[in-house]
């Protein structure tokens, strides 16, 4: 059975002006039968900044028989906040030992972006974990194929997260990710999508995600082709949508995992 992942980013600082606890959240992903969750740096922050503990979370995570799967994201331009850069990263990874490092450039990374991107990845794959990084069709690095470039710089621990709402609405085809060597394939993190009501794509990825099954993605053919490389990592159940999240966490976690399931058994 595929293992599915459940998402803090959906309730994050990041996408919202609510809050719900992150071992609320740990809870209702327990009890919806996800099996490991993916933490963002912006719940962690806000968890941080309210007096909250990082060890406090891992103990969370132990109550519900979960673990961090995923974490997400380290960036090391200074246009994110601190903890997503080293060494505060670094110091999460060390607590929740993740399978998996998501990561992204917002710009075109120059040599010497690579370079400490370099570092980084060595900082934080001792532990074992692989960098996955993410492509965004609203960002210059909006493709397979550039992305596959920046891992080839970088070497080491690294490859292509693929998220559905990135390939869909970005240029490549079935044929680059036919094309995406297996070993390349690091991470895929998966949704649906409604019809696009404007061209603003960071809104519409932040707000109108759906449930798989409820959109207008192909993703049984999306699955065919990553289930066809041999995959068997984790499958990060992303689904960021303020009318879900206006459901509160329980109902979002059971809901989802219930849609996606039947695409992951």
């Amino acid at each position: 059975m595929a293992r599915l992942l459940y998402e803090t980013i959906q309730f994050s600082p990041f996408v919202s002006d609510g809050e719900v606890e992150l071992a609320t959240q740990f809870e209702a992903a327990a009890a919806a039968g996800f099996d490991g969750v993916g933490i963002d740096v912006w719940s962690v922050d806000r968890h941080l900044a309210n007096g909250g503990t990082v060890s406090g979370l891992t103990d969370a995570l132990d109550r519900v028989g979960l673990r961090c799967v995923e974490l997400q994201a380290l960036v090391v331009n200074d246009e994110m906040p601190p903890i997503a850069r080293p060494p505060r990263f670094v110091e999460l990874v060390d607590a929740f030992r993740p399978e998996i490092v998501m990561a992204g450039f917002p710009t075109m990374p120059t040599d010497a972006d690579i370079d400490a991107f370099r570092r980084a990845v060595d900082q934080v794959t001792v532990h074992g974990a692989t960098v996955a990084l993410e492509f965004l069709p609203m960002m210059p690095i909006d493709t397979i194929a550039k992305t596959l470039d920046i891992v080839r710089r970088v070497g080491g621990p690294i490859g292509v997260c693929v998220d559905t709402w990135h390939f869909f609405r970005g240029p490549d085809t079935w044929a680059e990710l036919e094309a995406l060597p297996a070993a390349d394939l690091a991470y895929v993190q998966f949704n649906d999508a409604l019809p696009l009501m404007s061209d603003d794509l960071m809104s519409e990825t932040l707000q109108r995600r759906t449930l798989p099954g409820e959109g207008e993605f192909e993703l049984s053919r999306f699955c065919e082709i990553v289930r066809a490389k041999g995959y068997d990592g984790p499958i990060a159940i992303e689904i960021m949508s303020a009318t879900l999240r206006a459901e509160g966490a329980r109902e979002y976690a059971r809901k989802t995992e219930a849609a996606a399931r039947p695409y992951w058994p």
